[in-house]
């Protein structure tokens, strides 16, 4: 597969992981910093960084992942894959569980949603997990959620190319969104993709995605019980760690975290938004347990 750009946090990430430095998310480097500046650098470039462990494929685009400080649920952002009662479902499990469990993975953090999920690109070294799920038939490119045109190229030649779904008969290529729908009862037409262009993809992609309407607007719940609620108010920035400041100390809270969602950040108290755990950890803060 193809490696895919990523944001430069990542490969700084990648140094900070390679010198025993697990912080977290998302490249291109090609001097090796000292660590204190790779966390300053990290802390400028406004992006939240995660790493750790894929320990869970719940379906197609829905993982857990554990971090130093405990586990996370994750959702793939710009996809949408079969669920496990339509044709497809389990084998687009399979796929993404044969890629990433166990495997040490770097989330790009797009947003957080209400009931403490994060909404992520996933990389496995420069590989895009999201890109290659599409690429390789297993996923649908989330139309009305897309921010990156390609997702719809990539569809598209994986369609003409008869790669996972698409090599199925055309009856059964059935939008998971469409076969959400009407499993909650929705009157349904189910859009006919046979003939389908990239034009007609992009055109369905919105003018500006918001993160709150890339993670619920489609009331995404499939048999893996994960689904998407409207979102918790937007972090400070990008920068989604929050520093509390508490009778136990200074403590800091990862998104997916059981206070996470409860814990408010007073900046006047001295709290703060911090973008990496490193970043944390040299200012102070410990984390929550």
């Amino acid at each position: 597969m193809t490696a895919m750009p990523r944001p430069a946090a990542v490969c700084l990430t990648l140094i900070i992981v390679a010198s025993s430095v697990v912080a977290a998310l998302a490249g291109d480097g090609s001097t090796q910093p000292a660590t204190n500046q790779i966390a300053e650098a990290a802390a400028g470039a406004q992006q939240p960084i995660l790493v750790g462990t894929a320990i869970h494929v719940y379906d197609g685009d829905t993982i857990k992942v554990q971090l130093d400080s405990g586990p996370i649920i994750v959702r793939l952002h710009s996809i949408d894959t079969p669920e496990h009662d339509q044709p497809w479902g389990p084998e687009a499990t399979a796929a993404l569980a044969g890629r990433l469990r166990g495997r040490q993975v770097s989330l790009d953090v797009v947003t957080q949603d209400s009931y403490e999920r994060l909404v992520a690109v996933v990389f496995v070294d420069e590989d895009n997990i999201n890109a290659w799920m599409v690429q390789q038939g297993n996923a649908w490119a989330y139309r009305h959620y897309l921010a990156d045109k390609r997702f719809c190229s990539w569809e598209a030649q994986a369609r003409a190319a008869g790669r996972g779904l698409w090599g199925q008969p055309s009856e059964t290529w059935r939008a998971p969104w469409q076969w959400r729908a009407a499993g909650r009862g929705e009157p349904v037409a189910y859009t006919d993709y046979r003939n389908e262009t990239v034009a007609q993809c992009m055109a369905a992609m919105p003018d500006t995605v918001q993160p709150a309407k890339a993670i619920a607007g489609s009331a995404h719940a499939g048999t893996s019980g994960i689904d998407v609620p409207v979102p918790s108010m937007p972090p400070h920035g990008n920068c989604l760690i929050k520093g509390n400041i508490s009778p136990g100390g200074r403590i800091y809270h990862l998104p997916g975290s059981d206070s996470y969602d409860k814990t408010r950040i007073d900046e006047a108290r001295g709290e703060r938004w911090f973008c990496t755990e490193a970043e944390a950890r040299e200012a102070g803060w410990r984390p929550a347990r």
